[in-house]
């Protein structure tokens, strides 16, 4: 069994599950409250506070402490779409570190790609490339010194997101927005006939709960689709999936549905067949909610 984990502003977020058989098989979903303002942007603010949250939480929910996924997110967490050469490990690494060269401290960044295509019909392959700063996913490391955690692997918010889509097939070959409320930060993924070509991270300043959050998020979704026309990719985008509401979600769809006439407005799917909930660690309400803990079920993916 792996251990999914997400550090959410709202609390550390945590799936307990298994890929088998090209199905997500989940044991228990877990949602532990942390102080406020402890993780701000991605960026470790109170390290103290995470690490008892997260050391209550083993301790609590018994939780074992080898294959932990993590999974990470923020304005340091760097992604570019690439096209590159079939070649060794060694050569692809080095060619994705040259991309990055004009970051600063590029020499202190770790390298990391997952493959999109493994063979494109011009040639070569396209990947995703990701770069973060050593010092940034340290700190995450760090936290787990508190349970004697084993860390199996990290992903990026990003990748986690493509990961679901493309394993889901929750949208197949359509072109649309994929809108992830995370506390004060709204992640947008903008997909075109099925693939991912765009993402977007917007800060949120009105408070949760209010007309004014919900007409932000809104706000920042007609900016994508706006980016969307504007590069003139020949495809209608018809959909608008949203996850991570919580208790805004009735006032997000309510100026949605008022805002967005030409789309479809609907939260992210979960399609019959390609996650199992087993386990009484899951309730009806974290069943109703599964789609908010998307970063988490990605990362359970290994596709």
């Amino acid at each position: 069994m792996d251990i999914s984990v997400y550090f959410s502003p709202g609390g550390i977020r945590i799936a307990a599950g298994s890929f088998s058989k090209g199905t997500i098989v989940l044991k228990r979903l877990i949602t532990v409250p942390t102080e406020r303002d402890a993780i701000i942007g991605g960026v470790i603010t109170n390290d103290r506070a995470l690490k008892n949250a997260l050391a209550d939480a083993w301790r609590q929910y018994k939780l074992p402490r080898k294959n932990i996924r993590l999974t990470v997110d923020g304005g340091a967490v760097l992604l570019k779409p690439m096209t590159v050469p079939v070649t060794s490990e060694k050569n692809l690494l080095s060619i994705i570190r040259g991309e990055f060269s004009d970051v600063e401290n590029a020499d202190d960044l770790l390298i990391d790609y997952t493959v999109d295509e493994p063979s494109l019909k011009e040639g070569g392959a396209s990947v995703f490339a990701y770069a973060a700063g050593r010092k940034f996913i340290g700190s995450y490391v760090d936290l787990f010194s508190e349970i004697k955690g084993s860390i199996k692997s990290i992903n990026t918010a990003q990748n986690c997101c493509i990961s679901y889509m493309k394993f889901t097939g929750a949208a197949e070959g359509g072109t649309f927005v994929l809108a992830c409320a995370d506390g004060n930060i709204l992640l947008l993924l903008l997909f075109v006939n099925g693939k991912y070509s765009f993402s977007n991270r917007v800060r949120l300043f009105s408070e949760s709960g209010t007309r004014e959050y919900a007409e932000e998020i809104c706000a920042a979704v007609s900016s994508m689709i706006q980016f969307h026309k504007a590069q003139r990719y020949g495809t209608e985008l018809r959909d608008i999936f949203f996850c991570g509401l919580g208790e805004d979600h009735a006032e997000v769809f309510h100026a949605a549905e008022s805002v967005f006439e030409n789309q479809k407005i609907s939260d992210l799917p979960i399609p019959v067949g390609c996650i199992v909930r087993r386990g009484n660690g899951i309730s009806d309400v974290d069943a109703g909610s599964m789609a908010d803990y998307i970063y988490c079920l990605g990362n359970l993916i290994s596709l």
